[in-house]
This record gives C-alpha cells, structure tokens and sequence, in this order.
C-alpha cells in the first residue's frame, strides 16, 4: 500500500494500492440488489480474508476463490504488521496531520494578513521557513509510526527536503467561486540565501522600459530566480505588474533578492508584496 498526501487539501490523505481488485462470477442480483431489491446481498469479511491470503496472488469472489499472479508490493507486510493495526495507525496519523495542517494554515494567514476571502499557498523555501518557524514554537509535522513504516507505506511530501531549498515563493490569491480558479493578487519568488540588509533594499519596476530595468531583468533571467520570471506568461502570472528587489545598485554589482508580482500597480499593492517578502525574512533571521 502507498501512502499518498496532499497538502492542498488541508491534510487529507489517501491509501492507494498498485493491486486490482478482482470481481467475476457475480451474478446481477449478487452484484447490485441489496435488501430494497429483495435479496440478502453478499457479506464478506475482508478483513478475515485479507488476512488469510497468500502473497502474491489475487482472488475472485463469487464462484470461490480463483488465484492469478500479480504485483502487489508491500502486501505481505502490511499482514506481518496485521491489518486492523495498520488501518487504526494510518487513520491516527491522518488525524493528527490534519491537526497540523490547520495550524500550518492559521499561522500563515495570521502572519502574513491573508484576508477571509483570500488563500496563501507556499512553495519550496516558503514552506521550510513556516515549518521552521512552528518548529520552534513547538508545532512540528507528526512523523509516521513504525507500524506504517513496515507495513510499506510511504509519504511522498516529506517535506525534509524542502530545507535545502535555496528558492521559495508565497502567493496570495482571492479564492474563486468552485468554476474558476482563484485570482492572483500577489506572487513573491525569492532566493533566501540573498541577504540584503533592511535599509538597503530597494524596489525596482521591471516593466518601466527603461535602461536600468531592462538590465536588470536580463541578469534576473540567467540567475536564480529566472525560472520564476521566465514562468511569467502562465496563466497566473499573465498580466500581473513584475517588480523585483535589489540592493539598489545597478549592473553587475546589482544583488537581487526578490521577484515580485502584482495585480495592480498601485503604491499600496506593491508594498503589500514587498511585505511579504520581509515577513518572510523576518521569520527566517529568527
């Protein structure tokens, strides 16, 4: 059995098995009627029978059991661990992450004033800085018991990974309405091993035309963070106003930190923006 997560849905995870179940020989009343059609149904005990298969093989149900090779990894050990065991297991750590991914998401909207109507995703960098920051104050990710460890399962978003990330990126979108997808209103990719002092960072407009701009987005582009600006004709990106932040310097002795992008140009929306960069900052130089 394979653990699958996803953050995105508040912690909710999900067991999936690369085996197929396999149903011949039941009739049209087995299969469909229940007790409103006029018949008993069939009851089987899974668990009973999960627990008496042989590793390896797979079984109909309806006309006994017929065996037929498969390949069904992890089968046998979740048995040595025992069913009911592995199930109670994955359903605590599912709970308990859930619990943790609630107050992963009450701490950012809180942080970074993520209004009622809006949703923050973090990515890469973003989302070590958070954890980091919870870490410390006590809040750390549930860890998978060894139960579930034996048995098999695996969890594909470990996010010890995400601490050798050098680039991250937080966005603030407001939500959509269940057809649409939610609007972008501000998107900060940064490079967090830049380290450019609070009174020296300096806000540029990528897309004023001038010379020093022009510049600037050439040497963005063959950098760190060129993959988040090169990626700036994506459906989320499209149209959003492209700011990045510096040291204030111009050429090569130019240092950027952040690329910015927002909605609307105005003064307001891109502080807003910057804000989030320096929160995010702030977070990590504690």
């Amino acid at each position: 059995m394979k653990v699958t997560s996803d953050p995105t849905m508040a912690g909710n995870f999900r067991p999936s098995t690369t085996g197929q179940a396999v149903s011949q020989g039941l009739s049209a009343a087995q299969a469909g009627a229940g007790p409103a059609g006029g018949s008993s149904g069939v009851v089987v005990d899974l668990r009973s029978a999960i627990q008496n298969l042989k590793p390896g093989m797979s079984y109909s149900i309806g006309e006994g059991y017929v065996p037929s090779d498969i390949s069904a990894p992890h089968n046998d050990r979740i048995r040595n661990v025992g069913v009911s065991n592995f199930m109670n297991a994955f359903s605590d750590w599912s709970s308990k992450l859930s619990d943790y991914w609630g107050k992963v998401s009450d701490f950012t909207k809180k942080t970074f004033d993520v209004g009622s109507d809006q949703v923050a995703v973090l990515g890469g960098a973003a989302n070590d800085i958070v954890r980091a920051s919870l870490a410390a104050g006590g809040v750390v990710r549930p860890e998978m018991s060894a139960i579930l460890k034996e048995g098999g399962a695996e969890d594909p978003y470990d996010p010890s990974a995400l601490a050798a990330s050098s680039i991250g990126e937080i966005s603030i979108s407001r939500q959509g309405d269940g057809r649409t997808a939610p609007d972008a209103l501000s998107i900060v990719s940064f490079d967090r091993t830049v380290d450019i002092p609070d009174g020296q960072m300096s806000i540029v407009d990528l897309d004023s035309g001038d010379a020093a701009a022009s510049g600037l987005f050439a040497s963005i582009l063959s950098g760190a963070l060129g993959s988040a600006l090169s990626s700036s004709d994506q459906s989320a990106k499209s149209g959003m106003h492209r700011y990045a932040i510096t040291n204030g310097k111009s050429g090569p002795d130019a240092v950027i930190a952040a690329v910015m992008f927002t909605r609307d140009d105005s003064e307001a929306d891109v502080q807003k923006a910057a804000d989030l960069y320096t929160k995010l900052k702030s977070l990590q130089d504690k």
